[in-house]
C-alpha cells in the first residue's frame, strides 16, 4: 500500500499530465486554425446567450470590441442546487456563484471578476443598444452537463434556420417530462407555457430544471473516441464519431465538411463485399454526406481516415457540421498531421 504522500504525488502527476495534454490539444487546435464565426443578435437590455466558440482572444474587452456592452456575467454552479431563479437586475453578483465583467469605462470596472470568455458556455450580457456580435473562435465538442434537481443555465447546438420546439428537443428525456424552462424576455425570465408550440433559438441560453440526474444531449448524441476533437495522423488508423438517435422518432443526419485555406483530405469507411467476404472500403468524404436514416434509439458510427498523401502541409484542418432534421447542429474540429512534412529538430 502506497504512503499517502506518494499517492498524492502520483495523483498530482496524473492531473499535471492530463492538464499538459489538454493544453497541447488546445494549442494544436489553435495552430490548425479550426475557427468559425458565430453571429449573435444582442437586444438593448439583458440578453441570455450561448457562446458556441471560444474567442480567438478570450479577454472580454477585446472579444467584444467596440460593442455597446457594459456587463457580462457567467454562472458557475455551486454545490447547492438552484431551486429558483432571479431576474438579472436583482441578482447579487458577488455572492451567488456569478463571475462578472464590467466595461472599463464604468466606474465599477475595477470590480470585474470575469476575465475570459469560453465556448460552450452561457452568459448574461447587458447591451446599451441593439447590436450584432460577430465573434470568431475555435470549436470543441463539449457534452451538456446537467446538475440534478436544479435549474441549469444552458444553451444547445441548434439549426439557426430550423430549430426544434422545446417539446421536441426534450421528448425522450425522463428528467424533463414536466418541462420547466425559462426564457429571458424584456429583462425578465418567463416560463415557457407552451413547449409544443415554442421554438428554441440558436445562440440563446435558458434556465431549465432537471428532475433528477440527466445526460440528455438532445435528439442526437455525438461522442468521440477520446477528447473533444478528432486527431488523425497519416500513420494512424481510423477515428470514430459515434452518433446515437436519442429520440423516439427516426432522424436524418447529414455531415458537411467545411474547410479553411488548406482543406483536409478525408475518407470514411463503408461496408463492402469482396470474394464473398465482408470488408471495409475507404471512400473519399464528400463535401456533404447524407447518412442513412437512424431509427428511434438506434446508433451508428462514422469512421474517418486521413488521406495523408494528399496533404501539402504538415498540419491541416477542417470543421464537420453534423445536422439533423430534428433541428440540431453540432460542430466538430478535425486536425490531420502528415509525418514526413513535420519539422525535425
Amino acid at each position: 500500500m502506497k504512503p499517502k504522500s506518494a499517492s498524492r504525488r502520483s495523483g498530482q502527476f496524473i492531473v499535471s499530465t492530463l492538464s499538459g495534454a489538454f493544453l497541447l490539444l488546445v494549442a494544436t487546435i489553435t495552430q490548425a486554425d479550426v475557427v468559425r464565426t458565430q453571429t449573435i443578435q444582442l437586444r438593448q437590455g439583458w440578453n441570455s446567450i450561448f457562446l458556441e466558440v471560444s474567442p480567438t482572444n478570450s479577454d472580454p474587452a477585446t472579444a467584444l470590441g467596440q460593442l455597446p456592452v457594459g456587463i457580462v456575467a457567467a454562472y458557475y454552479a455551486l454545490e447547492t442546487p438552484v431551486e429558483f431563479i432571479k431576474d438579472p437586475a436583482s441578482i447579487g453578483w458577488k455572492k451567488e456563484g456569478w463571475a462578472v465583467w464590467y466595461a472599463p469605462s464604468r466606474p465599477d470596472g475595477f470590480l470585474s471578476t470575469l476575465h475570459a470568455l469560453h465556448g460552450n458556455k452561457a452568459y448574461l450580457i447587458h447591451a446599451e443598444q441593439d447590436c450584432t456580435w460577430n465573434i470568431a473562435g475555435t470549436v470543441l465538442l463539449e457534452p451538456i452537463r446537467w446538475k440534478g434537481n436544479s435549474f441549469n443555465l444552458l444553451g444547445f447546438g441548434l439549426d439557426p434556420q430550423a430549430p426544434p420546439t422545446f417539446a421536441k428537443f426534450f421528448a425522450a428525456s425522463k428528467a424533463h417530462q414536466q418541462l420547466r424552462a425559462y426564457q429571458l424576455v424584456s429583462d425578465r425570465w418567463q416560463l415557457i407555457q407552451n413547449p409544443v408550440g415554442t421554438l428554441m433559438k440558436a445562440g440563446e441560453a435558458y434556465w431549465i430544471f432537471s428532475q433528477g440526474s440527466s445526460d440528455h444531449q438532445g435528439p442526437l448524441t455525438v461522442s468521440l473516441d477520446m477528447g473533444r476533437s478528432v486527431l488523425l495522423r497519416d500513420n494512424g488508423g481510423a477515428a470514430n464519431i459515434s452518433l446515437k438517435n436519442a429520440s423516439t422518432d427516426p432522424v436524418a443526419i447529414s455531415v458537411e465538411q467545411l474547410s479553411g485555406p488548406q482543406s483536409l483530405p478525408l475518407a470514411y469507411l463503408v461496408r463492402g463485399f469482396s470474394s464473398n467476404q465482408v470488408s471495409q472500403l475507404s471512400v473519399d468524404l464528400p463535401a456533404r454526406l447524407q447518412l442513412p436514416v437512424q431509427e428511434a434509439l438506434s446508433g451508428t458510427a462514422l469512421k474517418l481516415e486521413l488521406r495523408g498523401e494528399r496533404m501539402t502541409e504538415a498540419q491541416q484542418s477542417c470543421l464537420l457540421k453534423i445536422s439533423t432534421d430534428a433541428g440540431t447542429q453540432i460542430w466538430i474540429p478535425v486536425i490531420g498531421s502528415r509525418t514526413d512534412l513535420e519539422a525535425t529538430p
